[in-house]
């Protein structure tokens, strides 16, 4: 097989979001004696509940999705390809394959910022998004998102009309209309002004978990994440957390009122450690060493530079736990059985286990920071460990 076929057929066997990958690849040392040995029926070191997805791989299917791709114009940017984004190989269960429309150079030579925020936001936090966006865009940095209704929209339509990159990150496949346009003249425009990234195979419907896993993306080929407007339970934390894990800057336009509800994620964020922003200047002054073309502040002549000092960077690296900072070049291949677990995540699984149903208002064990929980519970999910429940509560599997 190609190297291309390989990654694809990688992906195809354990699924797009499934960190086992990882430990097999360590364990046989390349992705060439990989797929030559699990294709032969080695399966020694391959989890029971992996095992019939990795049967049902073949070549055949494997050529199938990519002549699939080539003929619905998605590209298909594995690892190891160039063009893949080299921070996102710095996270914990990078994808192995990106399935990508649009201008993919920009992924890797662009400074990007992450942007997140309500479905519903207030006539404030739109307007300060826009006025955010256009100025950080005129500077030079592109922008990331979920292209969901609210603020995500608003922030890829505020670079979009400021004629700059925006890029969008699917919780599915391409071929899926998640975000329930009637037409597809909204991906062609973003196609057009930057591009769509998914780990999803093309067809594939959104779930819970792979929103989840879709925001440790979003966070992971950015440098920073913008919280725009979040109340405690918003989904926007969970972008907010695995930005934290992945030691990347997190930054938060601060509420209007200090007590309305629906900022009380940010105000939280922001307890916690988070840079507020009350301009552009705010988060460019944070990159200025590593992209001295892309900021000059107003009236600031050309040569000179700021005498105000740039804000501290947010790693709050305390909080981060080792199970989330190990790359996936550290792990060691397990014997086939369920993963043993350590520290909060083991308290976490333990304790989902002795409730058999838990909301995630039930969680207070270990968890020194709520923004934490999200990343915890996708890396028990992703572990196979545990499932997302109707009325978003957690069961073990």
């Amino acid at each position: 097989m190609t190297e291309k076929q390989s990654w694809v057929w990688l992906t195809l066997a354990f699924g797009p979001a499934n960190p086992a990958k990882w430990n097999v690849l360590t364990h046989y040392g390349s992705l060439e004696k990989c797929s030559e040995a699990v294709l032969s029926g080695d399966m020694s070191c391959i989890l029971p509940k992996d095992q019939a997805r990795v049967k049902a791989a073949t070549v055949e299917k494997t050529d199938q999705l990519i002549e699939l791709c080539d003929s619905k114009g998605i590209e298909i940017v594995t690892y190891e390809d160039e063009r893949y984004p080299g921070l996102l190989r710095e996270i914990y269960n990078p994808p192995a394959v990106l399935f990508c429309t649009g201008d993919i150079e920009g992924l890797n030579s662009l400074p990007l910022i992450a942007t997140v925020g309500t479905r519903k936001p207030s006539e404030y936090s739109a307007y300060i998004t826009r006025r955010i966006i256009t100025e950080l865009v005129s500077n030079g940095v592109g922008t990331v998102s979920g292209v969901a209704q609210g603020l995500d929209r608003l922030s890829h339509v505020s670079s979009i009309k400021a004629h700059g990159k925006s890029y969008a990150v699917l919780p599915c496949g391409h071929l899926y209309d998640y975000a329930e346009d009637k037409t597809d003249v909204f991906r062609k425009v973003l196609n057009s002004y930057g591009g769509i990234i998914s780990e999803y195979f093309p067809y594939d419907k959104p779930k819970p978990i792979t929103f989840r896993a879709r925001n440790r993306i979003i966070s992971g080929i950015s440098l920073g994440t913008l919280v725009l407007q979040a109340g405690i339970k918003s989904g926007s934390l969970s972008t907010a957390s695995f930005a934290l894990a992945q030691g990347r800057d997190i930054f938060c336009i601060p509420p209007h009122d200090i007590f309305d509800s629906q900022y009380s994620g940010v105000i939280s964020l922001i307890r916690a450690g988070a840079t507020p922003v009350f301009g552009a200047y705010d988060i460019l002054e944070s990159y200025r060493s590593a992209y001295p073309h892309i900021y000059r502040s107003d009236g600031e002549e050309e040569g000179k530079t700021s005498e105000r000092p740039a804000p501290k960077k947010q790693r709050s690296a305390q909080k981060i736990r080792k199970s989330l900072e190990a790359s996936p070049e550290a792990r060691t291949v397990e014997p086939p059985k369920t993963p043993e677990l350590e520290g909060i995540k083991k308290e976490l699984y333990d304790f989902i286990s002795s409730k058999g149903e838990v909301g995630l208002d039930d969680f207070s064990v270990g968890i020194e920071d709520s923004v934490e929980l999200e990343a915890f519970l996708t890396e028990l999910e992703l572990d196979g460990l545990i499932k997302t429940l109707p009325g978003n509560k957690f069961g073990v599997t």
